[in-house]
């Protein structure tokens, strides 16, 4: 997937596709008493506009300010940064539409742009190592189970390996370590990059399963795979 490709496809996955929209509102006071899982109610006034929310966790009523509210356009990647540091938003779109929180980073939309980040990111380390060294050399690096065999295959390793095979390709790579000053243990911190991607292709399965308590941590938890998965591309362009 080329970076032009990969744009685009990332541009249309937006705050839009993941927010509960705003005829699905639970409203304070009429509905607040009776939905205590939700912690976020809007107020509409008697015109039906809405300017202010209920906090159920303070039990206190907030006006709704700029630092609360985010466009329905605002691509995915963003929202993530932004949830880092709040519980939810507001989403505008001439009036507010919407309202996102980071129990909606539980949905398919967010899985899929980190399917396609870590797609991209297995054809950079493709395109890093073919550019590089041979397919013997390869094979030594990372022993791949697909040439556990001896016998003569039609495609290429570097077509037929698997994501965790380039990772390991990398930590035994001596050429980019020394380039970025990294030890063994520095590239390690990218192995969990492979256990994160097989979680996001198969969420149900309980030996990829992530334990995580709260929705906050399910944020923090993202965060930290987006920060590994951006350095980790930084480092292969600076080489």
């Amino acid at each position: 997937m080329n970076d032009e490709i990969f744009e685009q496809i990332h541009k249309s996955l937006t705050v839009e596709q993941i927010m509960t929209r705003r005829e699905e509102f639970y409203f304070h006071p009429q509905d607040s008493k009776f939905h205590k899982e939700i912690t976020v109610f809007p107020i509409k006034n008697e015109d039906g506009t809405i300017l202010r929310y209920f906090d159920s966790k303070g039990s206190r009523e907030h006006y709704i300010l700029p630092n609360k509210i985010i466009s329905k356009d605002l691509d995915i990647m963003s929202l993530i940064k932004m949830l880092d540091r709040n519980s939810f938003f507001f989403v505008i779109h001439a009036e507010i539409v919407g309202i996102v929180t980071v129990a909606d980073l539980r949905k398919g939309a967010v899985r899929m742009f980190f399917y396609l980040l870590l797609y991209r990111l297995e054809n950079q380390m493709k395109t890093f190592f073919k550019e590089r060294i041979s397919e013997e050399k390869f094979i030594e690096l990372a022993k791949p189970k697909c040439r556990s065999q001896n016998k003569v295959y039609e495609l290429s390793v570097f077509e037929e390996c698997s994501f965790y095979d380039y990772l390991v390709a990398l930590k035994n790579y001596d050429a980019f370590k020394q380039k970025h000053g990294l030890s063994i243990r520095d590239i390690e911190q990218f192995g969990g990059l492979d256990k994160f991607r097989n979680w996001i292709m198969h969420p149900s399965r309980e030996e990829v399963k992530v334990k995580i308590d709260s929705d906050l941590e399910y944020n923090r938890y993202l965060f930290k795979q987006l920060d590994r998965i951006q350095k980790l591309e930084t480092l292969l362009k600076n080489i």
